[in-house]
């Protein structure tokens, strides 16, 4: 097959149907699900059903399920055009520049906070002293935190191609955190706490829909809780970005972004490269992509990690809600893993905390490397002096970006940690609920790129239609009642 920037029309063919085929394909959903498997899951959303009760998971449900559909909608656009979906948004008024800021300082404000770091150094000081660190052991933690930030700087140096550097790394670190609390709730909970917990798939049906009274509601807690499950701020960005790295459909001929140690130059495109949707073969090889497309997200990346919200949240009520314990913050996972090892013994501490330490540091490089991709092609369509400057070669711009944030994140963890001003849970929470501005702009824009911009053959139906538009009402609610929480003093 000829170069499509030489004017192929034909879209690739997909890869077989079949479970094992698909697993083989997976990749977007295996990176943003490593991703999406950390601070909410384990912590926020947990912490929230302690202290709140069950009845708010409807709401955890309704949050997978339509981040679900918004990232096989982001990524239908690279294996249309070979381009991701920012892409398109920047097509839309006001025009290129200001869509880039936009995302830009809708991703990088939030992720800077390095809370994932923080945290995972917590578990790995906690590992070490036995206790949860105290104030008295910030230098400890902030060791643990330059040494979390620094392994996943190296991380991203390595492999051929970025995309599948990470996508061999978070295999293991997805499945681990699920199988972890598997064991842990089949051994330590009993039946009566399932039926509570599962009642909050009908929450929405008691009064304030399952959210607690305006005396006891903290719209701050609440937000950042939902605002993680099952991804937070740009996830549409990452899914769609890794899915042209991945090469599936026309992104096979528009490159991607090469690591440092064992990679090479490899020009990225600018250009979109449409396939023609009007001929009856590439309309059955895009049926077939879109299976691809909704297996990775719906079954790898919301399904595990709604599985993995459910056991987690079982797991906490359980083992704190009989003891009368409501802890916040990264206390939840010391807590659950004191009361846990009561059940099972010593080695239940370690084990829990070990979980913690992976995936939390899983999510802070993983996003180090989500983000810059973001800001970089963000930058690459929206400037074609930024692409001369780079001679084509996007990790001319790609690594600075990365140095950049780690540095941001360093300083922030030495300020925070040294001078006690911010705790690691507060940090997350912090990023969480700056990231609820891009999880309501994603939903909105996609349902106008989706309707507008696609071929009518590959435009989504009523119900995806309204899946995006209840999402943004949604992740809307949660924005405006934090800002008017903090700036009006209002609690909804």
């Amino acid at each position: 097959m000829q170069s499509a920037r030489n004017g192929v029309s034909e879209l690739p063919e997909p890869p077989k149907p079949g479970l094992l085929s698909y697993l083989r394909a997976a990749g977007p959903g295996v990176i943003v699900g490593s991703l999406a498997i950390g601070s909410g899951e384990l912590i926020l959303f947990p912490a929230a059903v302690v202290n709140y009760g069950p009845r708010i998971l409807w709401a955890a449900l309704l949050s997978c399920i339509v981040q679900a559909v918004v990232a096989v909608e982001a990524m239908k656009y690279p294996v249309y055009c070979g381009q991701p979906v920012h892409r398109a948004f920047q097509k839309l008024p006001p025009g290129p520049l200001a869509w880039a800021s936009t995302w830009i300082l809708a991703l990088v404000i939030p992720i800077v906070w390095p809370g994932w770091a923080m945290g995972s150094a917590t578990a790995m000081a906690a590992l070490q002293l036995g206790r949860l660190p105290t104030p008295q052991d910030s230098q400890l933690v902030l060791t643990w935190g330059v040494i979390a930030l620094t392994a996943g700087l190296v991380v991203l140096h390595l492999g051929g191609k970025i995309e599948r550097t990470l996508e061999l790394v978070s295999w293991p670190l997805l499945l681990l955190p699920l199988l972890t609390v598997a064991v842990g709730v089949a051994l330590a909970a009993p039946p009566a706490a399932w039926v509570e917990v599962l009642k909050g798939l009908a929450g929405f049906l008691e009064p304030r829909l399952g959210f607690p009274s305006q005396d006891r509601v903290n719209w701050l807690v609440m937000a950042a809780a939902i605002a993680y499950i099952p991804a937070g701020f740009g996830f549409n960005l990452f899914f769609s970005s890794y899915a042209r790295d991945k090469g599936w459909g026309m992104g096979r001929f528009a490159g991607y972004i090469s690591g440092i140690v064992r990679g090479r130059k490899v020009s990225l495109s600018a250009e979109e490269t449409p396939f023609d949707a009007s001929k009856p073969e590439n309309l059955r090889r895009w049926r077939g992509w879109l299976s691809v497309l909704r297996f990775d997200s719906y079954v790898i990346f919301s399904g595990i990690t709604f599985v993995t919200v459910i056991f987690t949240s079982v797991l906490a009520y359980a083992l704190l809600a009989p003891r009368g314990l409501a802890p916040t913050g990264f206390r939840m996972a010391a807590v659950q893993a004191e009361a846990l090892s009561s059940v099972l013994g010593p080695l239940a501490w370690y084990v829990i905390l070990l979980g913690v330490f992976f995936t939390l540091f899983d999510n802070q490089w993983g996003l180090m490397d989500s983000t810059a991709r973001a800001v970089v092609e963000n930058l690459w369509f929206a400037s074609e002096r930024v692409r001369r400057w780079a001679n084509g070669d996007p990790r001319k711009l790609y690594y600075p970006v990365v140095y950049a944030l780690y540095a941001s994140s360093l300083a922030i963890m030495y300020v925070a940690l040294t001078y006690g001003l911010a705790e690691p849970y507060t940090l997350s929470m912090t990023g969480a609920v700056l990231g609820l501005f891009a999880l309501t702009l994603a939903c909105a824009l996609q349902l106008v790129v989706s309707n507008r911009l696609m071929p009518k053959e590959l435009r989504p139906g009523l119900a995806t239609n309204i899946v995006m538009a209840v999402g943004t009402v949604f992740y809307g609610f949660f924005t405006a009642a934090v800002i008017l929480q903090v700036v009006a003093g209002i609690k909804l």
